[in-house]
């Protein structure tokens, strides 16, 4: 029971020595990195002056027994060394060794003065059973501290040697923890006892004893010292960048040299930090496997995250969103650009990406993909700009020049109607006048002949009234313009809406009681809305799947910002300035070509003997000839909504 609670206490003082170094290199930046080296030295010494007393922990059976010094005390110390080695790197281990090996000069040192001291006769300090205890104890360990010192020193050298060589050999951070510990301790313990005991019994029985005890404990400073390395891992340097022997040829080469080689670096560093950081472009850092490694503020700013531990450990390819044309193959692309930097070509370019933000808001990146080499290891840096606003843009260009396209071409056509359309007319009233003096100067008797004259009568006058629509189409026709009430206007146009239209279809209209004047031709304007009503008719009479309903609105155009869209060829008009006549129905709607085409004279949707096909022709030329325009917006099976904007009159009412 004894051995188990002493066994557990020195297990308790090992981790608890060990986690009070972490705790003070985890608050270097906070409080400086002087009371980390300061405990380490102390450590050191104090670790010494108990190495001296062979303080022994007698379990039993061989290998269970243990020395506390080496056991106890100096593992956390080689494992502080080790941590160091990993985060701050050659140097900072340079500088560690430098001032181990200064410490127990100093120690050497001073035991030997103060042994002298001890031994002088007639003097007060070497008088009492202290100064003789203390005597005894610094001359009895100075074989055990010359061995000590050089072992210690072999051990400051071999830490990094064995952890890096397995890191570099793709080891994970507890193996190459554990194994460089267990390494160390097995050379520390051979040359120590090589020679401490050459040529003595004590020799073999040192070399068997406490390999079971320094393996449970270096196993257990493993654990904790990968948990800490892990939890600060975006402090680590790469460790695939640092070769086997660094520690050695740093020592080799001058420590000056490497100290303005490191500070050159860390110049270097923070210039490179400086133009990534501050970069409006995204650059981002991927592994194989697509895991983001590192991000710059651009990046955090466009995927809407708040630190980079957000965004690193995250997988890209899983970010991306919407691509049937450009699937992110993080392998295909990994091998294709490795490809290209092998044949010395460019950067792959313009490959657009959609991404999603932390918010879920789509983004569009246009990408540049290279591989490069990070302190030896290769890794994907992307350089994406975020073209969302700018494809925005260029799709609303798009749209406005093929409105452009489309109003010139129906520009054209009614130029071209406009003018058959006027000879068109004027052989119809000459047929209708011929026709007037045949049945002026005849007395016609036979039915069948009569019957044949009025059914060219009513030809006649129905190509009359599709000649109309043409001139309406072509803006060439007869205008009456006059100072007309919008509101008012609309109300007789519902009058005129047949009321068998209204038999099974609800009608909601909202008309402003103000007054909302317009000048224009109120013949030409109600047959617009006249035309629109009835198309709207017909739609909801064709959807049996919903209650059939129109709505009706007649408002200033600054209620409807969002639908004010003017075609391509008006300057900035302003909404204040306009009136808009709504028309909604619940009907089949049309799809994205119908849409495209509702101007078109002659095109319609409507079954043979339906319609003419020129309605909304003659509605849009009527529309423009009178400053405004139509906006329309449809969805299929969903309905359709007609805004008519028209400009308000502000002149003299006379």
């Amino acid at each position: 029971m004894e051995t188990s609670i002493t066994c557990a206490l020195a297990l308790l003082e090992m981790t608890f020595v060990f986690v009070g170094l972490l705790i003070l290199h985890g608050l270097r930046k906070e409080i400086g990195s002087a009371a980390f080296y300061i405990t380490i030295g102390l450590l050191l010494v104090f670790t010494q002056l108990v190495s001296a007393t062979e303080l022994q922990v007698v379990i039993g059976f061989t290998g269970a027994n243990f020395y506390i010094a080496p056991s106890v005390l100096f593992l956390p110390y080689l494992a502080a060394l080790m941590v160091v080695y990993i985060t701050e790197g050659t140097l900072a281990t340079q500088r560690l060794i430098i001032g181990a090996m200064a410490t127990l000069g100093f120690y050497v040192y001073l035991s030997y003065i103060t042994g002298m001291q001890c031994g002088w006769a007639g003097y007060t300090i070497s008088q009492g059973a202290s100064a003789d205890s203390f005597e005894f104890l610094l001359s009895n360990s100075q074989r055990t501290m010359a061995s000590s010192i050089i072992a210690q020193t072999l051990d400051l050298f071999l830490i990094p040697i064995f952890f890096q060589r397995l890191r570099n050999v793709g080891c994970r951070m507890f193996i190459a923890v554990l194994g460089s510990l267990m390494l160390t301790q097995i050379v520390d313990t051979f040359v120590y006892s090589i020679i401490c005991f050459w040529g003595e019994r004590q020799l073999w029985v040192y070399l068997s004893s406490s390999y079971i005890a320094k393996a449970v404990f270096t196993v257990w400073l493993s654990g904790i010292a990968s948990i800490y390395l892990t939890k600060i891992e975006t402090e680590m340097p790469a460790h695939h960048g640092r070769r086997t022997l660094d520690i050695i040829f740093s020592f080799l080469g001058s420590y000056g040299k490497a100290e303005a080689l490191e500070r050159n670096l860390q110049e270097s560093e923070g210039r490179y930090r400086t133009v990534i950081e501050n970069a409006s472009d995204t650059i981002l850092l991927l592994n194989r496997d697509g895991e983001i490694l590192d991000a710059n503020n651009a990046a955090l700013g466009i995927f809407e995250r708040k630190t980079r531990k957000d965004i690193i450990g995250k997988s890209f390819p899983s970010m991306l969103t919407d691509l049937p044309d450009y699937p992110f193959n993080m392998e295909s692309y990994w091998e294709d650009t490795l490809r290209k930097n092998h044949q010395d070509e460019s950067l792959i370019h313009s490959v657009q990406l959609h991404a999603l933000s932390s918010t879920g808001k789509k983004i569009e990146l246009d990408i540049a993909l290279n591989i490069i080499e990070v302190e030896n290891v290769k890794v994907l840096i992307i350089f994406g700009r975020n073209v969302t606003e700018q494809n925005r843009l260029n799709r609303e260009q798009e749209e406005l020049k093929e409105e452009l396209a489309h109003a010139q071409r129906l520009e054209s056509v009614g130029q071209l109607a406009g003018g058959v359309a006027h000879d068109f007319n004027n052989f119809l009233h000459a047929i209708q006048g011929n026709l007037d003096i045949l049945l002026l100067m005849h007395d016609v008797e036979d039915e069948k002949v009569l019957k044949h004259l009025e059914r060219i009568n009513g030809i006649t006058n129905q190509a009359a009234k599709l000649t109309q629509e043409l001139l309406g189409f072509a803006r060439k026709g007869k205008y009456h313009e006059e100072i007309l009430d919008l509101g008012r206007l609309m109300r007789e146009t519902l009058e005129l809406f047949s009321p068998q239209s209204l038999e099974t279809t609800e009608l909601q209209s909202s008309i402003e009681k103000m007054k909302m004047p317009v000048k224009g031709d109120a013949v030409q304007l109600k047959q617009v809305f006249l035309n629109i009503l009835i198309n709207a008719r017909d739609a909801v009479n064709a959807n049996d799947s919903k209650e059939k309903k129109i709505i009706l609105e007649v408002r200033p155009a600054y209620n409807y910002k969002a639908e004010f869209i003017p075609p391509a060829e008006r300057e900035n008009p302003h909404p204040n300035e306009f009136l808009c006549v709504k028309i909604e129905d619940n009907g089949i709607g049309m799809d994205k070509e119908t849409l495209s085409r509702i101007y078109d004279p002659f095109f319609t949707t409507k079954p043979i003997g339906k319609g003419t096909g020129m309605g909304l022709a003659m509605a849009y030329g009527a529309i423009t000839n009178h400053h405004g325009w139509i906006y329309v917006t449809s969805e299929e099976l969903k309905g359709t909504t007609f805004y008519v904007f028209l400009p308000e009159y502000r002149g003299r009412n006379d």
